[in-house]
């Protein structure tokens, strides 16, 4: 059998908050941390697949949590990035292949892998992400909750390492028909930073393109402070993530119903127009002769924040009308789809 019909091509998302990967018909989100094991507990009692009970065998024989496992059960948690950019290859390398075990239906498979990565990576960090990825690697995953022992072997035979963005820009001009390269701006709003990458005639503009700490954990923060200034409770910014993504306007505090409402619009207004100065910025490193044709606002915080960016990129005259400023249908996985697309299209060519 060709090794084309064999190899899958995967996308992955490898955020500040949650890695996301998309491989055929699978999607998965995990948050983007690892831990150490903690003695004595047995993973998620209520929920016990292997997506959030996952333990992946190191290098050196020992274990180590990953994603909603490392959350809710590790004492000593690890980011795998922040401010960013990926704060430890060894860790990011670890984690991608704990997630790729997931997406496995044999105990051999071949991928092509396209992964995006937080838009300060160094070029280096990148290159680095990316030859120690492609390879040979043996897999050893257990299943925290069932005590379930997996052992695997991957073969990844091509691997592009790509800011986290460039994979939404992808997506959103392949599932629209448009053949072409255009002049776009990506503002990717994640959990603790929004990634702002600038295209130009199809090529990523690096000194276009940047990352500010304005994001959703920003909306957050500046909730908890008014809450408390407003019922004198302390309520911690990440209890209040559930309520934002699901579009609530109030929260019970103390007992009592309090509106947060008025409060939201104006943190969000706030961080919109930080957004869009920033990204004012970043344009004045493009040629003259660039043409901003779309921009597209992704990640978790796009829904939240997508309306209020739309009338302010039209007030910044970024765009002439609100139908440029675009939000993808799933603006949280559009990138993982994006570069899903990409690994297709290598596995494709290959």
């Amino acid at each position: 059998m060709p090794v084309a019909e064999i190899t899958r091509a995967v996308g992955v998302d490898l955020g500040t908050s949650t890695i996301k990967i998309v491989c055929g018909d699978q999607q998965y989100k995990i948050p983007s941390v690892i831990g150490s094991p903690n003695p004595g507990w047995a993973g998620l009692v209520q929920d016990k697949s292997l997506l959030n009970n996952l333990i992946i065998e190191d290098s050196r024989g020992q274990d180590v949590y990953i994603g909603e496992l490392a959350r809710l059960q590790s004492e000593i948690r690890k980011s795998l990035a922040s401010e960013g950019k990926m704060k430890s290859i060894d860790n990011s390398l670890l984690a991608l292949k704990a997630i790729l075990s997931l997406t496995m239906q044999s105990n051999y498979e071949q991928f092509v892998v396209a992964t995006g990565v937080p838009i300060a990576t160094g070029v280096e960090e990148s290159k680095t992400l990316s030859k120690g990825l492609k390879g040979t690697h043996d897999i050893k995953v257990k299943n925290d909750a069932t005590g379930e022992v997996k052992e695997m072997k991957i073969l990844v035979e091509q691997v592009l390492v790509a800011p986290e963005p460039y994979g939404t820009y992808w997506h959103t001009l392949r599932s629209s028909g448009v053949k072409t390269a255009v002049d776009s701006i990506i503002v990717d709003i994640g959990h603790g930073t929004t990634d702002i990458l600038c295209m130009y005639k199809g090529s990523m503009m690096r000194a276009a393109s940047g990352s500010i700490e304005e994001a959703t954990d920003s909306l957050t923060s500046a909730l908890s402070r008014a809450i408390q200034e407003k019922a004198g409770k302390i309520i911690r910014p990440f209890d209040l993530m559930t309520a934002i993504e699901q579009g609530k306007r109030t929260v019970l505090v103390g007992g009592k119903a309090l509106d947060i409402g008025s409060a939201i619009d104006q943190a969000v207004v706030s961080i919109a127009d930080i957004i869009v100065d920033e990204s004012n910025r970043l344009l004045n490193n493009l040629p003259p002769d660039a043409w901003i044709e779309k921009v597209i606002v992704c990640g978790g915080g796009s829904y939240t924040f997508g309306k209020y960016l739309k009338q302010a990129f039209f007030d910044a005259n970024i765009v002439k009308s609100f139908e440029e400023v675009l939000v993808p249908e799933n603006a949280v996985m559009s990138n993982a789809l994006g570069f899903e697309m990409i690994a297709t299209t290598k596995l494709t060519k290959k």
